[in-house]
């Protein structure tokens, strides 16, 4: 035995090399599809202003049309990015008790619109953004599951509420 490893240390040298340097390259590889993934967190709370919002929808109701809120904030999602790519959002929006999908909603120019597709910026790595769910002055409160949003490649993440 001895023999063959002083005629073919060489060899030997070699394939313990190699399989070494395979060994680094296949950790390596882990490693960077690890931090190629998407990673997002969801939460949902109460607005800040939620109280005294529902109350100045409730105290302006008799008030002329061009002087009270047609809709306000109620409640807050916040998603933030725990990855390291940039995360594109295809629609953020909570669930509510009865079942009903609302979309929350953000402001382009003048005008509010649903977060979803292009009216939803990329979140960058290590980022957050928080998103409003709004009342209109016609709908009844209601009270929420859970929120979610979902990336552009389908995925679906949701936190109870």
């Amino acid at each position: 035995m001895l023999d063959w490893i002083f005629e073919n240390w060489l060899a030997l040298l070699g394939a313990v090399t190699g399989s070494v340097a395979l060994l680094i390259n296949y950790l390596s590889f882990r490693h960077a599809k690890n931090k190629e993934n998407i990673s997002l967190v969801v939460s949902c709370a109460d607005h800040p202003r939620q109280a005294e919002n529902l109350r100045e929808l409730a105290e302006t109701e008799d008030a002329e049309p061009w002087k009270r809120h047609s809709m306000v904030e109620i409640y807050t999602v916040t998603v933030r990015n725990r990855g390291s790519i940039t995360a594109p959002l295809s629609k953020v929006g909570v669930v509510t008790n009865s079942g009903e999908e609302r979309a929350a909603l953000v402001r382009k120019g003048q005008y509010m619109e649903e977060a979803k597709g292009s009216s939803i910026d990329h979140l960058p790595p290590k980022s957050e953004q928080v998103f409003d769910i709004y009342l209109k002055r016609d709908e009844e409160f209601f009270s929420l599951s859970k929120a979610f949003v979902i990336d552009q490649t389908g995925k679906r993440w949701e936190a109870n509420a």
